[in-house]
């Protein structure tokens, strides 16, 4: 079968980048649109049709992108315009949960409940295509993981029941698991763009100081982790008093509480079913840094650290309470 040109490839990408900008705008001029029809005192009746035909209208263009990007050949486009692409489809995703927070006021419960759901399968849908379309490496253990394989041997039963907890965290072999009052450092050459998995640790600090493909958080308390640029996603769940200073494309938080977030995201944050999270810019320096981000294929120039999206806060005219900027005053510099 014959494969593609580049510069067809890249007429492609550009005609689909196009796209997703028009729509974008347009998702953005119905949200005016909405919020006029208030300023008018238009009926509810009225705002819920025009919602409902604008939330499907732009739910299923943001599919078609997604189907869009994945029907392109991706080995004839560089880790830079992939994630750029994917970054472009999360921000729609995120403008659409706006349009549905701004319209609770006037939906019916179940009409609200229904877009909330349809707006959180978008963004599952989303992290699977990431996998999909940005290859990634064998899963290797890393040496300061081979220290606990005999303990996690000894736990055989335990270990499945776990798995079947985590909610969002993937299938993927603990780098450090189990451990309680310990420092470590994983070196760039054990966990270059690989799967890092850290669960259950209490009261240790990690420092990554590489570029890992994906990060995983599970069962963590009252940790510290440092960590250079992540190709693709960081996935935090049920951890609990912990920091975590972290640069990536995509991050979401779940089941989580007292969270201390220093970050690059060059998509929005999303967070659900957590509270008293503090967020703050990423600022993790270290010898190999700027490297790193190359490697990673990072926008360094694009940073939604602020930008969060609380899937479980739908009132888009009242800050969320679960989550706040932290104050200047509070922030440490972080420095290897």
């Amino acid at each position: 079968m014959s494969t593609p040109s580049t510069s067809t490839t890249d007429s492609r990408l550009a005609e689909m980048t196009a796209k997703m900008t028009a729509r974008e705008a347009e998702i953005r001029r119905r949200i005016e649109e909405l919020r006029a029809c208030r300023a008018e005192g238009k009926s509810e009746a009225e705002q819920y049709t025009a919602f409902e035909a604008a939330f499907d209208a732009e739910r299923l263009a943001i599919v078609e992108d997604m189907e869009a990007l994945e029907s392109v050949k991706t080995a004839a486009i560089s880790t830079v315009d992939i994630n750029n692409s994917l970054a472009a489809i999360n921000d729609k995703i995120a403008c659409l949960q706006r349009y549905h927070s701004d319209s609770v006021g006037f939906l019916p419960a179940y009409v609200s409940a229904s877009a909330k759901a349809k707006v959180e399968e978008l963004a599952n849908k989303l992290a699977d295509l990431r996998e999909r379309v940005v290859p990634k490496k064998k899963f290797a253990f890393s040496s300061a993981a081979s220290s606990n394989r005999n303990s996690k041997q000894q736990q055989p039963q335990q270990q499945p029941q776990k798995q079947q907890q985590q909610t969002l965290q993937p299938k993927v072999e603990p780098t450090l698991h189990n451990l309680t009052g310990k420092a470590v450092v994983l070196s760039d050459e054990s966990v270059a763009n690989k799967d890092i998995l850290l669960s259950d640790l209490a009261d240790c600090t990690i420092k990554v100081l590489s570029h890992p493909a994906t990060l995983h958080l599970n069962g963590l308390t009252n940790c510290t982790i440092l960590c250079g640029p992540v190709h693709r996603s960081v996935l935090i769940e049920k951890c609990t008093d912990f920091t975590l200073v972290v640069a990536c494309h995509q991050l979401r938080l779940h089941s989580s509480t007292r969270c201390k977030l220093y970050l690059h995201v060059t998509s929005t944050p999303i967070i659900e079913y957590s509270n008293d999270v503090l967020i703050a810019p990423y600022n993790f320096n270290y010898a190999n840094l700027s490297d790193h981000v190359t490697l990673s294929g990072l926008n360094w120039h694009r940073n939604q650290w602020d930008q969060v999206q609380d899937f479980n806060h739908l009132a888009g005219h009242v800050a969320s309470p679960n989550w706040s900027i932290m104050p200047e005053t509070d922030r440490l510099n972080w420095e290897e």
